[in-house]
Parts: C-alpha cells; sequence; structure tokens
C-alpha cells in the first residue's frame, strides 16, 4: 500500500478510536455515579438504621430504668406491708389465745349452770326486789341503776348465784304495747347487769310478761305505779 493512501486510513481509525475512548469515559463516568448514588443511599439507609436502633434502645433504658424504680417502689411497699401486717398477726395470735380461753371459760360456765340446772330443785329465792319505772317508760333512773349495782356485787362475787329478771307495765294499753314494754324494761337492767355491773350474761334469766302478775290494784294511780315494775330475784343453792 502506498503511503498516500495507507493515511487517510489512520487517520480515519484515528478518529474511531477517539470516538471509542470518549464514549468509553462518559459510560465509565456513568456507572460510577450510579454507584456512587447507590453507595450514598445505602449509607444514608444505614445511617438511618442506625439512628432507629440507636432510640430503641434509649427507649429501652428508660423503660428498665421506669421498671427498676418500679420494682424499687413494689419492694418498699412490700417491705412496709410486712412490717405492717407483723403486729397484726401477732394481735390475731393474742386474740386466738383470748378466745380460746373465753370459750373454756363460757363451757366452765355453762357446765356449772347445767350442774345448777339439774339441782334446780334444790334452789332457794336468796332476795326479791322491784325496780319502777315510770309511765310508758324503760328507762333506769339513779335508784334503779343503784339497786342493779347492789345485786352485781352480790352475784359477781358467787359462782353459785343466778338472777332472774321478770318485767311487767301497768294495765294502760294494749296486750301487744304492754308485753314490748314489759320486754324493753327487762332488757335495760339486763345490760346494766352486765355492762356495769359485770355479771356474766349465762348466769342471768329474763323475761317480759306485759301488765300479768299484777302486785297491785290497777284502778289507782298508786296501784298502776307498784305495777310498772322489773322483779329481781336472786336463786341459790339451798
Amino acid at each position: 500500500m502506498s503511503l498516500r493512501r495507507a493515511v487517510p486510513l489512520i487517520a480515519v481509525l484515528s478518529g474511531l478510536i477517539l470516538l471509542s475512548s470518549c464514549a468509553t469515559k462518559k459510560y465509565v463516568r456513568q456507572e460510577i455515579a450510579t454507584t456512587q448514588a447507590d453507595l450514598s443511599k445505602r449509607i444514608d439507609d444505614e445511617a438511618s438504621r442506625r439512628a432507629e436502633l440507636a432510640n430503641q434502645v434509649g427507649e429501652l433504658s428508660a423503660l428498665n430504668k421506669k421498671n427498676a424504680s418500679r420494682i424499687e417502689e413494689v419492694q418498699g411497699n412490700l417491705n412496709n406491708a410486712v412490717k405492717t401486717l407483723d403486729p397484726k398477726i401477732e394481735d390475731a395470735k393474742r386474740t386466738g389465745i383470748e378466745a380460746g380461753d373465753t370459750a373454756r371459760r363460757a363451757l366452765d360456765a355453762s357446765k356449772q349452770n347445767a350442774a345448777l340446772f339439774e339441782n334446780r330443785n334444790n334452789l332457794q329465792v336468796i332476795s326479791s326486789h322491784d325496780i319502777l319505772f315510770k309511765f310508758g317508760s324503760a328507762a333506769l333512773d339513779d335508784q334503779a341503776k343503784t339497786q342493779l349495782a347492789d345485786v352485781g356485787r352480790l352475784v359477781a362475787g358467787n359462782k353459785n348465784l343466778l338472777v332472774e329478771l321478770q318485767g311487767f307495765t301497768d294495765s294502760v294499753g294494749d296486750v301487744s304495747y304492754n308485753i314490748q314494754l314489759s320486754n324493753r324494761r327487762v332488757e335495760n337492767a339486763l345490760r346494766y347487769l352486765v355492762s356495769e355491773a359485770k355479771v356474766d350474761l349465762h348466769r342471768i334469766s329474763s323475761l317480759g310478761l306485759g301488765e300479768a302478775n299484777p302486785v297491785d290494784d290497777n284502778k289507782t294511780s298508786a296501784g298502776r305505779a307498784k305495777n310498772r315494775r322489773v322483779t329481781v330475784t336472786i336463786l341459790g343453792l339451798k
């Protein structure tokens, strides 16, 4: 090939090589840009994920602190409850012991009363007197309380004595009302003997009889006053 014909061919080849080189550089730049964008996105995603994890760790840490504080609070409450409960347990034990003692005393008293009941035919009246009441009233006046206190002192010191209470009214009013009134009078006398005079309840029998068994004439004011009464009878072995 002559030099004159080779020169144009070389020029064409050089142009093709130059164009190819430019296209390759552009492609490389595009690939690099795409790779950098993808890498940048992945870096951003990773940063976001780590930030989210850090936030979750912070929340868990705060929750753990809160739970630890709550656990300490609950533990403190439990300790206080135990401290409060211990005296109550001791009180319950003492109450149980006292209840047992009371039950034993009641059983002994019941046996004693049973023995007295078996010997009821051998009981005799030690004393008997009347406590008087105002018209329509079941209240104990000072004189009535003094009389009951005397009964209490006598009976409380002697376990072989029993007390019988019978309540009465005058004839004024209907039968049902008078029965209720006589029962209230008996109940007040009974309550005073037990709570104030310290007589054991199981040693007292009581009954309201209304206007039955008058001791005086209900036609007179003085007679009716004597019939408004509670008869207190002390019984003992012959």
